[in-house]
């Protein structure tokens, strides 16, 4: 299992986000997310709210999310993604993990190269959610 955490910081107030994320994801069930160079790969996301329960008035912190690719060369993918104020901005933090497929074989792929391709995909993939989070309306 490889582990990825990946973030970036929105303009959109934490106030908004997780309502912005879900809506995307509600219209989005299957997305093309950056695969290799300019390829993409389709993937089918499943999303729930987190809640923060520790509060005394709990709030929505995130969501849970996880995908299923249409290509078997592309890897499931399940993660956390945390919703936070920081200063003036919101980060988007993206913690995840995937098992690279082909068995011994992927895990050389992913050990050599696979890893720098999915920092490069979740960073992708984050940007898709900050253009779509900081455009929505507030």
């Amino acid at each position: 299992m490889t582990q990825i955490v990946r973030s970036t910081r929105i303009q959109a107030p934490e106030s908004a986000v997780v309502d912005r994320l879900q809506s995307f994801f509600s219209q989005h069930p299957k997305l093309q997310v950056k695969a290799l160079g300019s390829s993409t790969a389709s993937v089918e996301v499943q999303c729930y709210v987190l809640f923060d329960w520790l509060s005394t008035a709990p709030h929505r912190k995130g969501l849970e999310l996880a995908w299923r690719p249409a290509w078997r060369g592309f890897p499931s993918f399940g993660a956390t993604l945390t919703v936070q104020p920081v200063g003036n901005k919101t980060e988007l933090v993206l913690e995840g993990s995937y098992e690279p497929p082909g068995g011994a074989a992927g895990r050389f792929f992913d050990w050599v190269v696979g890893r720098k391709l999915a920092a490069r995909t979740m960073d992708a993939f984050l940007n898709q959610l900050a253009d779509n989070t900081d455009s929505s309306p507030v």
